[in-house]
This record gives C-alpha cells, sequence and structure tokens, in this order.
C-alpha cells in the first residue's frame, strides 16, 4: 500500500513538473523602468489618464499598466516621465498606449518614444512612436517601430535613425586584445 502511494505521489509530481516551471515562467515579477517622453511640439502634453499595454509571447498574453505618478504632473510637453512597474513576464513583443479622458481640455497626446529596462537581466525594449496617440481607450496606438536594443544603449536613446554603439568593459577589451 506505502510503494503504491509512493508511486502514485511521484507520477503526480512528475506529470505537473512541466505547469509548476511555467508557472514561475509567467509570473517573474521583475521590476522595469518605463521612460516615456513626450513630443515637443504644440499642445502635445495631456492631463488625460494615460495607459501602457504590454504584449508577450509566452501565451499571447498582455498586461494593461495606469501610468500615473500621483505626486507630478506627468506627459507635459517635452518632458520624459519614469515609472516603476512590475511584468509579469520578460518576453516582450510589442507595446501600445492609449488615453482615458479626463475632466479637462487637454487630453491629445503625442509620444516620442518609450523604453522598457530591466538591469536584473539586462533587457532594454525601445518603441518609437513619433505620432499622437489616438486611441482613447484599448486596443491601443502601437509603437510605430519596436525592438530590443542592448542593455548600453538604453542609457540615452537618440533618434530611430541615430547610429547604435555598443560598449565593452575594461576586462572584454583586455581579454579580446590578446592581454593578460
Amino acid at each position: 500500500m506505502f510503494r503504491f502511494a509512493l508511486v502514485s505521489l511521484v507520477f503526480l509530481v512528475a506529470s505537473h513538473a512541466d505547469s509548476f516551471s511555467n508557472e514561475t515562467k509567467y509570473h517573474d515579477g521583475r521590476l522595469w523602468d518605463v521612460i516615456v517622453e513626450t513630443c515637443d511640439t504644440e499642445g502635445a502634453g495631456t492631463d488625460a489618464s494615460v495607459y501602457l499595454k504590454i504584449f508577450y509571447e509566452s501565451g499571447h498574453d498582455s498586461e494593461v499598466f495606469n501610468l500615473d505618478n500621483p505626486s507630478r504632473d506627468d506627459f507635459e510637453r517635452g518632458t520624459r516621465d519614469h515609472f516603476k512597474l512590475y511584468f509579469k513576464q520578460s518576453d516582450i513583443v510589442n507595446m501600445g498606449l492609449f488615453w482615458w479622458p479626463g475632466f479637462s481640455i487637454y487630453q491629445s497626446w503625442c509620444v516620442n518614444w518609450v523604453l522598457l529596462l530591466n538591469s536584473d537581466i539586462e533587457a532594454c525594449f525601445e518603441g518609437i512612436f513619433e505620432k499622437w496617440i489616438l486611441h482613447y481607450r484599448d486596443p491601443p496606438t502601437y509603437a510605430t517601430k519596436f525592438h530590443r536594443l542592448k542593455f548600453a544603449d538604453c542609457v540615452h536613446p537618440g533618434p530611430a535613425q541615430a547610429k547604435r554603439r555598443s560598449y565593452l568593459r575594461y576586462d572584454d577589451v583586455i581579454r579580446n586584445s590578446g592581454g593578460s
């Protein structure tokens, strides 16, 4: 009887091992830095409620986040706003933005770009918008270009057509030059 119970328990754990590993994969709960640059053109800022939608590869899943720093006036013309958000996955494939009308006349919004950075896994995603966010609800306005960058290139993103450089640590330069 004991042997049957032990074999049944081993079979049960083995058959559910994949679901346990998927659960941690789908809910890694990493803290990401989200930086949004509002265009520097007339009427580009907004007082509306702003939302970021992140799309993941695994399970074709997505999440929506309200971007709001309660102690600041976010999304003013020509400014960059910084948010800290927990994403449930790190296999990001796209992003979109939308807004919801508030009680203000300043509700149009133009966005240059959005950066998603995670220093734990050295991941950086850049969404180039360079356009007005037209949707006032979900589905969002998608980035014109969306791609993953080297983490070092995320420190200060340039325009979409800018040349990208990668920087090496001192140890890498010595190792690659044949030095000791």
